[in-house]
């Protein structure tokens, strides 16, 4: 029996900490039988002080065991090291952030000094390491990943990269030798697209999913709004992740023509969320990157288009599935060619995103990233 100990930032039934939390939900749901998984977790959603509702005591769920632990302060501190040092030690330590301070650094700050001897240390950067995500905050990124590389904090450490694009950026920021598997995340989503039916409006109705933060560049969507003289909605779904940036983007709504509107929902549960996007006619996401994009992939199960720009990997399979890749200073052009289609356009262009995802759905035939880790080691 292989034993994984996999620490994450934030997980079920936490939703604001985002397509992670949904992709690791499903990767320990999946593991091989022979795979025994332990999740270590704060007991607190993204940006929330209450405690989710969940017991201190591990939960045993399915063939996985769940840790939240109450993270905050020294004592929280304490209690975290105490989780993850916990014996017997695991063949596999898997982690699922670079910077964040408790569950990425001080991990691997304990693996360094031998305090943790995890057989394998697994990292996955889950796009922490694309361009957009690295601008942001991006002197203190730049004096971490320094240091790290001057005390070899990431000696020996296995890279799980979502794509080849973020196997090659990992090499990029980390060094040409680093150790990368290669497999795309997991994901609890039907195996054939839901064809639902889109709804009949006198606007485009557009949805945009995730938190309202400057990787998200939510201001470029509602920016783009105001240069349109068509009707269209935006509806937005997600939490506030800045102030001043959500502030801004709630000002520049506010200053929007009649023709068009912004309606903030803010954090909603996942199947409000999915709701919201049934009643749209396309989903849209101005983002600086993604590893993956849980969302994008979520829009095309339910036939839903998607108008993303070239940062993401789903370029290709959103311009073959009814969807438009859009340049930054094309957002009001794009958007205002979209509201000139009538409903029987808009059905092709749904119809072809239920195709693009059953063609997706078809292609994942790869082993499980616990099997090819196994594989790596043997």
């Amino acid at each position: 029996m292989t034993t994984i100990r996999v620490l994450a930032p934030y997980f079920a039934p936490a939703v604001d900490g985002g397509g992670p939390i949904r992709t690791l939900d499903a990767l320990t749901r999946t593991a091989p039988a022979d795979v025994s998984v332990t999740v270590v977790t704060r007991d607190r959603d993204r940006g929330h002080s209450a405690r989710l509702p969940v017991p201190s005591d591990p939960v045993r769920d399915g063939a996985r065991c769940v840790h939240y632990v109450d993270t905050r302060g020294l004592r929280g501190l304490t209690r975290l090291a105490s989780a993850i040092r916990r014996r017997p030690s695991p063949d596999v330590l898997y982690l699922n952030s670079v910077f964040d301070s408790r569950f990425a650094v001080l991990p691997l700050v304990l693996r360094r000094l031998g305090l943790a001897r995890p057989a394998c240390t697994l990292l996955a950067p889950r796009g922490e390491f694309d361009e957009g995500a690295l601008a942001i905050k991006r002197s203190k990124k730049t004096v971490f990943l320094t240091l790290a590389k001057s005390v070899r904090l990431f000696s020996g450490v296995v890279w799980h990269a979502s794509t080849p694009l973020e196997a090659n950026r990992i090499k990029e920021v980390v060094g040409g030798d680093a150790e990368v598997v290669v497999r795309e995340n997991e994901t609890s989503l039907p195996q054939r697209a839901e064809r639902v039916p889109l709804p009949r409006s006198s606007r485009l109705e557009l949805v945009t999913l995730g938190r309202i933060s400057p990787k998200k560049r939510t201001h470029l969507l509602i920016e783009a709004l105001a240069r349109v003289d068509r009707p269209v909605r935006l509806v937005v779904v997600g939490p506030d992740d800045d102030a001043a940036y959500a502030r801004r983007c709630r000002s520049a709504a506010a200053a929007l023509p009649r023709t068009v509107s912004v309606e903030f929902r803010g954090s909603l549960p996942h199947g409000a969320a999915m709701e919201a996007l049934i009643q749209a006619h396309a989903m849209v996401t101005a983002t600086a990157g993604e590893n993956f994009g849980h969302t994008i992939a979520e829009a095309l199960a339910v036939g839903r288009p998607v108008l993303l720009p070239p940062t993401t990997p789903w370029t290709d399979r959103v311009r073959a599935g009814g969807g438009t890749v859009v340049d930054d200073d094309a957002w009001a052009a794009v958007i205002q060619r979209w509201a000139d289609r009538d409903h029987t356009e808009l059905e092709r262009r749904s119809s072809a995103a239920a195709d693009g995802y059953d063609a997706w759905r078809a292609s994942d035939a790869d082993p499980h990233v616990f099997d090819l880790i196994r594989q790596s080691r043997a």
